[in-house]
């Protein structure tokens, strides 16, 4: 075959292969437009849903409602629910569709991680969703499916059946609560004022370029800052301090002074004030009311107390003297 032939068999094998992929989505969205929904009680109605219920086999129950202010774990004083995630999560449920029905027979469902009762592998997540009217679709979700999808049934009904979409669902209560204390752009930080007792304070600052460094103040003569980014660290944690754990301020007492308090300012003009207080091995962050930053900036609130892990807590508790050496 000449060098012409195999340029047209090239181009012929292409073109029946552009016919075949279009002719293969047309079928596929075909076939995804008239499966049957999984929940047709759910359809155009996320947006009555008032609770949710979760039960993770061996795991604590959690409850979510929707409040004026949006979602939020009431056990956990009423604070909110990652955002975005209680409405990713009813979008997946209203656009699932019935790819297979699988097993009905009760002693199979262990297999598929369906059943009511025995192991914890063998038991499906119990997930209670209640619309305004009073209903109540009480679902069970099983095993992943082996090529995607996501094994499920109804609480009552023994039929099985493999669905289109994937169903992830946080695992502790606090997964679903947002984490997030502060999320200030290094960029935006002008100045950290850090105190702890019985220390001169450690006053860093940044110029306005994107990628001015971390400066510190007072440095002695003869000493210089370990590297350029030595104090970096220090003001990065404020752009996405996130705590392990949260309680209302009115239900911890703390003795004795903070054992850091910090002061920071923005280029903006915002002032964020707040302390860390140290309890056994625990250290648990405060912040002071009247910051002026936006929600955005400061998901935290002051009448809650928040647990950091305590390698956060050493990154800001470094005195002057941990950052320099010998010039």
């Amino acid at each position: 075959m000449g060098r012409n032939g195999v340029i047209g068999l090239a181009i012929l094998v292409g073109v029946l292969g552009l016919g075949w992929y279009g002719v293969e989505h047309r079928e596929q969205k075909a076939r995804e437009h008239t499966a049957e929904v999984w929940l047709p009680a759910l359809q155009g109605k996320t947006e009555q849903v008032r609770a949710i219920e979760i039960t993770q086999p061996g795991q604590l129950h959690v409850r979510l409602e929707r409040r004026e202010q949006g979602w939020l774990v009431p056990a956990k004083a009423g604070y909110p629910v990652v955002p975005g995630l209680v409405e990713h999560l009813l979008g997946v449920l209203e656009k699932a569709r019935k790819v297979e029905a699988r097993t009905h027979n009760p002693e199979r469902l262990t297999q598929l991680g369906l059943a009511e009762l025995g192991a914890v592998g063998q038991q499906g997540t119990r997930l209670s969703v209640q619309l305004a009217d009073g209903q109540a679709l009480m679902l069970l979700i099983g095993k992943p499916g082996q090529h995607g999808g996501q094994l499920v049934r109804m609480a009552g009904d023994t039929q099985s059946w493999l669905i289109d979409q994937h169903i992830e669902l946080p695992q502790t209560e606090l997964q679903w609560l947002d984490r997030r204390v502060t999320q200030i752009p290094f960029s935006e930080v002008r100045e950290l004022v850090l105190e702890q007792p019985r220390v001169a304070p450690l006053v860093l600052y940044r110029g306005e370029g994107e990628a001015s460094n971390v400066q510190v103040r007072d440095v002695p003569p003869g000493r210089r800052l370990t590297h350029e980014a030595a104090a970096n660290s220090m003001v990065l944690l404020f752009a996405d301090l996130r705590f392990a754990d949260a309680a209302p301020l009115a239900q911890v007492g703390f003795k004795g002074e903070p054992a850091l308090r910090f002061r920071l300012k923005t280029a903006a003009g915002q002032e964020l004030v707040g302390a860390l207080h140290q309890q056994g091995e625990q250290y648990w962050l405060t912040l002071k009311p009247g910051s002026g930053l936006d929600a955005q900036r400061l998901p935290g609130k002051p009448d809650w107390a928040y647990r950091l892990e305590a390698t956060q807590y050493q990154t800001l508790a470094k005195k002057l003297t941990d950052l320099l050496v010998v010039h």
